[in-house]
This record gives structure tokens, sequence and C-alpha cells, in this order.
């Protein structure tokens, strides 16, 4: 039998990252890269679409991506091209072999 952190390692890989699954192929830095999107945990965190007194809201993104597809670490305060568009980085969590990032959308 194998230890719980190989086996999810595996799962990570086999189901979660899975285009077939969870995951979908978005552009990162110029780069196609598998990532699941959770808009779900977004709502839950309250960072998602939120009204501002100006009557102006913001488009978060949260999302998964393998450790190993991303040139370089990522931290809160520097920018990520997404698709096409610049996000400041305003969280960044690293948990079993990826990130969890969440990018701030328009503050405008």
């Amino acid at each position: 039998m194998r230890p719980f952190k190989e086996q999810l390692e595996k799962d990570i890989d086999s189901i979660f990252f899975n285009l077939d699954e969870f995951a979908e192929v978005h552009m990162i830095d110029g780069k196609e890269t598998p990532v699941v999107i959770d808009n779900d945990r977004i709502i839950e965190l309250n960072l998602g679409k939120s009204a501002e007194t100006r009557g102006i809201f913001t488009d978060d993104i949260l999302f998964f991506v393998k450790k190993k597809d991303l040139d370089y670490e990522p931290v809160a305060g520097q920018h990520m091209d997404f698709d096409g568009e610049m996000y400041p980085i305003s969280d960044v969590k690293e948990e079993f072999g990826g990130f969890t990032i969440i990018l701030r959308g328009n503050q405008d």
C-alpha cells in the first residue's frame, strides 16, 4: 500500500488536473497551462464579484496550478498574465505540490 502523500500526489495529477475531469487549459504568462478554476471558493471567501460603494465591481479569479507547470514561484504583489490580461496576485498558498492563487480583478 502506498503512503497517503504518494497516493494524493498521484490523484492530483491523474484526476484533479485531468483535462477530462476538472482542469482546463488557460494561458499563464504566454504558456498553455492546465489549471482548476474555483469560482465557488471565491464566493465562499467573499472575494469574488463584490460591489464597492461607487458601484464598480471586482472580478477576482481563484485557481489551482501545479508547481511544476510554472517557471517561477508566484508571490502576492507581483503581476501575472492570465489569458492575455494582467492581474495583480493578491494571495498565494503552496499546498500538495501546487499553488492556490488569487488574482485581483478590476479595481477601478
